[in-house]
């Protein structure tokens, strides 16, 4: 006698399914459990699984509906369909849904046991089929993830992975070594209890999506550029990228630049104070005047370009003196009183538009003073005689809108988004116009410091438009 095997005999007819299962299945050695609707069936399915499902018609569910839901659950039980009497649609259906067999009540006891028995056979290869198959793949991704983590365990950057609760999944070598994290594993521990950063914790809870960053030094005292991106499903990645050489160059950079513009001053001071005292000391010739006002013009370029310097430097430090709130419109007009001659000169139309009263903007009246003036600057520098500036404030929901437009040559396409960039022209700005390459890399850095964006429209011979964002102080 075979060794007892679960069947589930599902028949609305009561009667017939137990004799079936008292008189032909249960003799032969088979365990049978009996169910009288869909609902049961569902029940029986979702406590343990039998090895064969007879399935027949039921009272309160179509048997194929029910058998395509039980396809999606459990794809590997083998089910036999017991029909009433025989129909070619419900045969096709039954093949299409990938039934062992179809019989028709009544059936003769060798014919259901054979049923039962192709089934049972039918069950095992499925299921050798699948431990194979679950173990092909498993040994796959278990190798990739072997070679993944060796990677990460050998790259240069240090990486974490944290769960949605914060919790430790994995950490590399240089994560390790960069917080001295020691031999202990940290792998299932609290974030905070691993990497107790106040800066990296506070980052967590302030921008919890892709591409948040801080830096952070280590008890080492390197500085480390720290980023978060989310992983779906997972958690979160931290890596970390060593930045403290690129510190230390920067820091370099800018001693060298103000101890250079610094020691240029003072000779530069001198030459300008010679050559004025040249004319005092006679009368000098048409080609000397010429000469000494070339002097003049170097000297003075040269130290535009010292001042320029210096000032990029103090606003790339990124502190803002005198916090106050501030009036834009003042600002504006001011700069515009302070180019009035030169507006006049090349008899430029110069349009302010704004309203009488505008909310204020937190920030340096100094450095924001800089930015309405080397916009403004610009836009009556560029821009040829009898052409047009308009000057534009406005606000719009919890910020401050400045446009400088003008009718300038404009700037090329490829080269709108290199201008902020030091000591950078516009190929098509003309030479006699005189200019350092950085006054728009300290606006933008000033404009950036008090959390703002600025940007560019332009179009080559009609014209550039300046926009600069600015959010408005808090009450």
């Amino acid at each position: 006698m075979p060794v007892p095997t679960q069947l589930l005999l599902s028949l609305s007819d009561a009667q017939l399914s137990a004799q079936l299962a008292t008189q032909v299945l249960e003799p032969a050695g088979y365990s049978v459990a009996l169910a009288h609707s869909a609902a049961v069936v569902r029940r029986s399915l979702s406590a343990e699984p039998p090895s064969v499902l007879f399935l027949g018609p039921l009272a309160d569910e179509d048997p194929f509906t029910l058998a395509e839901d039980i396809k999606l659950t459990h794809p590997t039980l083998p089910v036999v369909y017991l029909a009433l009497h025989a129909a070619q649609d419900e045969l096709l259906r039954g093949v299409q849904l990938g039934f062992v067999d179809y019989l028709t009540l009544p059936v003769e006891p060798a014919v259901l046991l054979e049923a039962a028995s192709r089934g049972l056979e039918r069950g095992r290869r499925w299921e050798g089929w699948l431990r194979k198959e679950t173990g092909r793949i498993t040994g796959t991704l278990a190798r990739r993830l072997s070679e993944l983590e060796s990677i990460l365990q050998q790259v240069n950057d240090g990486v974490m992975l944290v769960d949605r609760e914060r919790k430790v999944l994995m950490v590399n070598r240089a994560m390790r070594k960069a917080f001295s994290l020691g031999s202990k594993d940290p792998v299932g521990r609290p974030l905070p209890d691993v990497l107790p950063n106040k800066d990296l914790l506070e980052l967590f809870k302030s921008s919890p999506g892709n591409n948040a960053r801080v830096e952070i030094k280590s008890p080492a005292g390197r500085t480390y550029d720290v980023r978060l991106s989310t992983i779906a499903g997972l958690g979160t990645a931290i890596s970390l990228h060593d930045i403290t050489n690129l510190i230390e160059l920067d820091h370099l950079r800018k001693d060298f630049v103000n101890t250079v513009s610094h020691d240029l001053r003072s000779p530069l001071t001198a030459i300008l104070g010679y050559v004025e005292l040249i004319e005092r000391a006679g009368p000098v010739n048409p080609q000397q005047a010429e000469f000494i006002k070339r002097v003049k013009t170097s000297v003075h370029t040269t130290t535009e370009l010292i001042d320029d310097l210096l000032d990029l430097g103090r606003v790339e430090v990124g502190l803002i003196d005198e916090l106050s709130p501030v009036d834009m419109r003042a600002i504006v007009e001011a700069a515009a009183e302070a180019l009035q001659a030169q507006v006049d000169a090349k008899q430029l139309v110069f349009q302010l538009a704004a309203p009488d009263v505008l909310p204020a903007v937190l920030g340096s009246h100094t450095q924001l003073g800089q930015v309405a003036a080397n916009l403004i600057g610009n836009a009556v520098k560029y821009t040829p005689a009898g052409g047009e500036v308009r000057v534009m404030l406005r606000k719009e929901q919890r910020q401050l809108i400045l446009h400088v437009a003008d009718t300038g040559p404009g700037i090329l396409l490829e080269e709108q988004g290199k201008i902020f960039d030091r000591f950078y022209r516009a190929t098509n700005a003309l030479p006699s116009i005189p200019g350092t390459g950085l006054g728009l890399a300290i606006v933008k850095t000033i404009v950036e410091n008090h959390r703002g964006r600025i940007w560019v429209d332009s179009k080559v011979g009609e014209g550039s438009i300046f926009t600069v964002v600015l959010p408005l102080a808090k009450a």
